[in-house]
């Protein structure tokens, strides 16, 4: 079995990835001897997410590839928007690529799913929603993914998903799947005939707030007499139930200089912004300030030890 432990360029483009419905968008040619692997469910999910973390790393040489499930068709987009696209799966799909250059990314692969929307939603039910594809189909395409990029390090959503978007739930449970499976040759074995062989990464974190800012978060929510349970655009957002899932933190990766490009980023997102740089700007420098320096995160595997101090780098401990 191929071990992530060894340095290892990657040849753009890897075989094999259209034959299980992958359109992917490479975005540099250069070869990256380590590599982080995002997946994660629509785009803006890596941008208003972990957008410093992944400018961090693509500054240091590393190849940061994201996989998206969907192209985010259920998102609110003004009308005006739309022009020169043919719809917001298009309109999307631009602000991703635009983002990804922002942030210089290697690459961006949609898996073709369509956006299943909030819970309850009727768009759940669409037959070629995130929501009803099989699990197995989903992760057998991260895995063909794992495979051909063949990163060191995975990155998704928490259980949860954050705030318990469904997509955002599947995601998880895919990524999770595929982590286990793509090492294992009798794993989706249809994938060899493709070029794609087993391949082990060597770490998988999930992406957290953690439970400071959220219990800061709610009790001035309650100050200003605003319902935590009923919390963003669409009010839609229960923060006591993000709380009560939320992973801890067992690393915190400093993203102070990379602000400004995480801002570019957030912007190419003009669609799904809603005001929210505006609000970002009114809020005090300090405050910025302390959410820019760090993003956090949760290792899974291999398990942290809560006894230690916290992890500085998702790449820590791996050969280079």
């Amino acid at each position: 079995m191929p071990s992530s432990m060894l340095n290892t360029a990657v040849e753009h483009p890897p075989p094999g990835l259209q034959a299980f419905g992958i359109e992917s968008h490479w975005l540099t040619q250069r070869p990256a001897q380590r590599r982080l692997l995002i997946v994660y469910a629509h785009p803006d999910d890596e941008s208003f997410g972990n957008a410093g973390t992944i400018a961090r790393y693509a500054s240091e040489g590393v190849g940061v590839d994201y996989a998206c499930a969907t192209r985010g068709e259920c998102g609110t987009v003004a009308p005006a928007l739309l022009q020169g696209y043919a719809d917001i799966a298009s309109l999307r799909t631009a602000e991703l690529n635009c983002a990804a250059r922002a942030l210089d990314m290697a690459s961006v692969h949609f898996l073709g799913h369509l956006d299943s929307g909030m819970p309850g939603a009727p768009e759940n039910q669409h037959p070629c929603a995130l929501e009803q594809a099989p699990l197995e189909q989903v992760a057998g395409q991260i895995t063909a993914l794992i495979r051909a990029l063949r990163p060191q390090v995975v990155l998704t959503f928490p259980p949860y998903g954050g705030y318990g978007h469904p997509d955002h739930i599947k995601v998880h449970h895919a990524a999770v799947a595929a982590f286990a499976a793509s090492g294992d040759g009798a794993r989706f074995p249809e994938q060899a005939a493709a070029g794609l062989v087993p391949w082990s990464a060597s770490k998988l974190y999930y992406s957290t707030l953690g439970t400071a800012w959220l219990r800061t978060g709610i009790a001035l929510l309650r100050l200003v007499r605003r319902d935590p349970r009923r919390f963003g655009q669409n009010h839609d957002v229960d923060l006591l139930r993000v709380l009560e899932e939320a992973t801890p933190v067992t690393t915190s990766i400093n993203t102070k200089a990379f602000g400004t490009q995480k801002q570019r980023a957030w912007r190419c997102h003009r669609s799904q912004l809603g005001g929210m740089e505006q609000r970002w700007l009114r809020l005090p420098a300090v405050v910025r300030r302390v959410f820019e320096s760090d993003e956090h995160f949760t290792r899974v595997s291999p398990p942290w030890d809560n006894h230690r101090p916290l992890e500085r780098d998702l790449f820590a401990g791996l050969e280079t």
